[in-house]
């Protein structure tokens, strides 16, 4: 198998999860569109004398004790129409969140292949990494090891390709497009979503943690960049990748949505194809 058919291969599988993540998206915003109906719906329908304000289901959680087998009940609060439009907001939100860390595993996945192949390969692109051990090698698996996640993927590989493809770095950085600073932001995002359960409560410390990863980018920018994808929500920053309306100047909706979530993954493609490029480029450049 050639190099090109290789990061060909490698994009196509790629292209293909994010694209049904993608379809989970659209298909998950409309189940929570027609809750929310049904909900306000059956609210409006309830008997006159039933006080809609208080009126709402609770939940029951059950669990025994290991060693004595002895059984407890933990009943939730009434959820109210208010508050049962809120769960399906986030609960909406939470499936939006884990969709979005689904699709950047995808391309760490993708990213840690492609430059284990350019190791194999002999690349330029490939850096030789400090104690290697395996010169001459051809086993993917010393290039690349799925299960070794702190060896500083994806951004090892991207730093790489930023030093040595000058295709990779045009194009990464162009105005207007940044694809560098949008993929550091849903890396970091990802990271709230897994080890956080969503919510930023140290904003400062995490604007540290992105400048770390762009080094030499102006921040002037980034900060507020960074901040609208973030809503307050229990005293603390919550990852917000909801929809929200186009306006032509304040409170004058054009009936359009942004969609966060189709950027997401727009920049997770786009940014693995500039990979393919400057690797299909760099490997014609070796053969000639």
């Amino acid at each position: 198998m050639t190099s090109k058919s290789w990061v060909q291969e490698e994009f196509d599988k790629l292209l293909e999860k994010i694209t049904n993540t993608d379809v989970y998206k659209r298909e998950t915003a409309k189940v929570f569109q027609y809750h929310e109906i049904r909900l306000i719906e059956h609210n409006e329908q309830l008997p006159d004398w039933i006080n809609r304000e208080d009126h709402g289901p609770a939940y029951y959680i059950r669990y025994s004790s290991p060693s004595t087998a002895e059984e407890t009940t933990i009943t939730t609060k009434t959820y109210k129409l208010g508050d049962q439009l809120e769960l399906n907001t986030l609960h909406k939100l939470k499936t939006y969140q884990w969709l979005l860390a689904e699709a950047y595993e995808v391309f760490e996945d993708y990213i840690e292949r492609v430059y284990a192949d350019c190791g194999v390969r002999g690349s330029n692109l490939w850096v030789r990494p400090s104690g290697w051990k395996y010169d001459g090698s051809k086993d993917l698996s010393h290039y690349y090891n799925p299960r070794r996640k702190n060896n500083g993927t994806p951004y090892l590989q991207l730093n790489a390709l930023r030093e040595r493809s000058a295709h990779f770095r045009q194009y990464e950085a162009r105005k207007g497009n940044h694809y560098r600073v949008k993929f550091v932001l849903i890396e970091k995002l990802r990271h709230l979503i897994v080890h956080e359960g969503g919510y930023c409560n140290d904003f400062d410390s995490l604007m540290r943690s992105i400048q770390q990863q762009l080094n030499g980018v102006s921040m002037k920018d980034v900060l507020g960049y960074v901040d609208s994808y973030f809503t307050p929500h229990r005293g603390g920053k919550l990852v917000d990748l909801l929809e929200f309306p186009v306006e032509d100047g304040p409170g004058k909706h054009v009936g359009a949505y942004h969609d966060s979530m189709s950027g997401v993954f727009t920049t997770l493609i786009e940014y693995a194809l500039l990979v393919k490029e400057s690797v299909e480029l760099e490997s014609v450049s070796e053969k000639t």
